[in-house]
């Protein structure tokens, strides 16, 4: 419950700039000393400002705040993220890119004779028209807000009919101690289901998402077989993952 009222406020928030306790209380049914802990939460987060009687939005948007203006964001760094992952595909395989605006950037260099699964109704559009791509796209209820991704029961059931080589994945937050993190529980459990779809997990994830939070973690780093980042990443997070035995590329890597 507690998951689903922060994405409400942080919708809210969003579409509005700023919200107040008594409104978000009669919108969630709760009480006004739960939506002020829950908008401390979001305030640590660096997702909100508590002012007297409710929240605005921080000034300078979190680089990870789940609105669409955030696609645009580091988009050099996901160039580039996507330009070595490429290397990762294989003609003949069978792959699930995740909804995401680097998964994206991948999608449009994909020239290869694979089958692609996707839950992202952009980069379906985006591989339409390549004849070298039988293209399988899930369905579900679309989640505008946060980007545009499939979503629900029915994206589920149908990923859960199919069996891939690998999976590109994208997350809105990265902790070596809490996992891989977004910030809508309907999200996350698609990416589950992508991740137990495939053979192997491959995180594409820029400098901006590690050592931050979000509400929803849907993996274990221990689950992730790879990670595809920039070379922004600093030498301990480098050092951290590494010895948790997933591999890592970056632009300077060899491959």
């Amino acid at each position: 419950m507690r998951t689903k009222r922060l994405e409400t406020i942080t919708s809210v928030l969003e579409s509005q700039g700023n919200v107040e306790v008594s409104e978000l209380s009669a919108l969630l049914k709760v009480t006004e000393k739960t939506i002020r802990q829950d908008l401390t939460t979001l305030e640590k987060m660096g997702l909100a400002v508590r002012v007297h009687g409710g929240a605005t939005l921080p000034s300078g948007i979190s680089e990870i705040y789940p609105i669409p203006s955030r696609k645009q964001k580091h988009l050099d760094e996901k160039k580039e993220i996507a330009s070595k992952a490429i290397s990762l595909i294989d003609d003949g395989d069978i792959i699930i890119l995740d909804s995401g605006s680097t998964t994206l950037e991948l999608a449009k260099l994909l020239d290869k004779q694979v089958i692609v699964i996707t839950n992202d109704p952009i980069i379906a559009h985006t591989l339409l028209y390549n004849e070298k791509i039988t293209l399988f796209s899930t369905g579900g209820k679309l989640r505008r807000e946060f980007g545009f991704t499939y979503a629900g029961r029915d994206a589920i059931r149908m990923l859960n009919n199919y069996h891939a080589n690998k999976c590109f994945i994208g997350t809105s937050a990265f902790d070596t101690e809490q996992g891989l993190m977004v910030f809508s529980s309907e999200e996350g459990e698609v990416k589950r289901a992508i991740m137990r779809a495939s053979a192997q997990t491959i995180c594409l994830a820029d400098y901006s998402k590690f050592n931050k939070t979000a509400f929803f973690t849907f993996a274990a780093p221990s689950e992730i077989d790879t990670i595809v980042t920039d070379n922004r990443i600093t030498e301990q997070d480098l050092h951290v993952l590494q010895s948790l035995g997933i591999r890592i590329i970056t632009p300077n890597s060899d491959r």
